[in-house]
């Protein structure tokens, strides 16, 4: 009978001994002084919570998506609409920071009007599919599925771009060193 209970003390000693490492592990460190937190301590002393950030060699991702996904795909009819060129802001006109803005209105409304005729096509797919009792082609929906995801990322990487260049194009009196 003493020897169940040694053992059952002992198993309780283990587990919490374990516990009391998982706890000691799980513990968060002590927090970072202002200086290696990257924040100025005089600066916030003096009531400046922001320094001007200068972003004058700022990169956006211009990678264009492989052909395959502006293409169009199992006879949907739906293709992709050509993303704007790039600005430079730096060395553009007015004008052409206009035309910027407006193209990529335009193409944001392609856009949309290609991802409508994507998600009417599988829906006419889904639909055809209950009539006849047979599942729809996962890897149908998923590669559908990838090319609104992928229209959508090029929207915004679009917009960005152009964000980009009117900020470049605006950029003066910002606190910004010229170069």
């Amino acid at each position: 009978m003493f020897g169940k209970i040694a053992i059952g003390a002992g198993l309780v000693a283990v587990l919490a001994a374990s516990g009391a490492l998982l706890v000691a592990k799980a513990m968060p460190g002590p927090a970072p002084k202002a200086s290696q937190a990257g924040v100025n301590a005089s600066r916030l002393a003096a009531g400046k919570s922001f320094a001007p950030i200068c972003n004058t060699g700022e990169v956006v991702d211009s990678r264009p998506q492989p052909a395959w996904v502006g293409q169009s795909f199992a006879r949907d009819n739906c293709t992709a609409p050509q993303m704007p060129e790039p600005i430079n802001g730096r060395a553009a006109s007015r004008e052409e920071i206009v035309a910027g803005m407006a193209a990529i209105k335009r193409y944001a409304a392609a856009s949309n009007v290609y991802q409508r005729c994507i998600r009417d096509f599988v829906t006419l797919r889904q639909s055809r599919a209950e009539a006849s009792g047979k599942p729809v082609a996962v890897p149908l929906l998923l590669i559908q599925n990838h090319r609104i995801l992928a229209a959508e990322n090029n929207k915004k990487k679009a917009s960005r771009q152009m964000d980009l260049a009117i900020h470049a194009f605006n950029e003066y009196g910002s606190g910004c060193p010229d170069q």
